[in-house]
């Protein structure tokens, strides 16, 4: 355990000590829900698979964690730049048309009705 005391040194030795030590695991991040079901949508997270009106929808990486991230926050505005570093686990600064491009997508793939707009401000999930 480290405190405010311990010095730069002790706290970089604990840290190296760590990262090289076998007993040391990563547990991967798991939802809080195994399954997040809205009307004609589920979204199933530990398969990675969405369904719409029971059709399972082919989505990629970036789509299926941007429809996770915004489902698992109903009602949440959320800007391109959080979501942009949510899903891409990147500084958002040049994030660019990527959401948008992702949203985009997802519209296509599941409808209109699950992620609306909020002009200047971002996304909100309201499935």
């Amino acid at each position: 355990m480290l405190t405010v005391s311990d010095t730069e040194e002790h706290i970089f030795n604990k840290v190296m000590a760590a990262l090289t030590d076998d007993t040391v695991s990563v547990i991967p991040y798991e939802s809080p829900q195994p399954v997040l079901t809205f009307p004609n949508l589920e979204i199933r997270t530990k398969e990675q698979t969405v369904y719409h009106n029971g059709i399972p929808v082919p989505l990629t990486n970036h789509e299926f964690f941007t429809l996770l991230y915004l489902a698992q926050h109903p009602s949440w505005v959320l800007s391109k730049e959080q979501i942009y570093e949510a899903v891409w686990k990147e500084n958002p600064e040049h994030c660019g048309a990527a959401v948008a491009n992702v949203v985009y997508s997802l519209r296509r793939k599941i409808g209109n009705g699950y992620i609306e707009t909020v002009v200047g401000s971002g996304y909100r999930f309201v499935g």
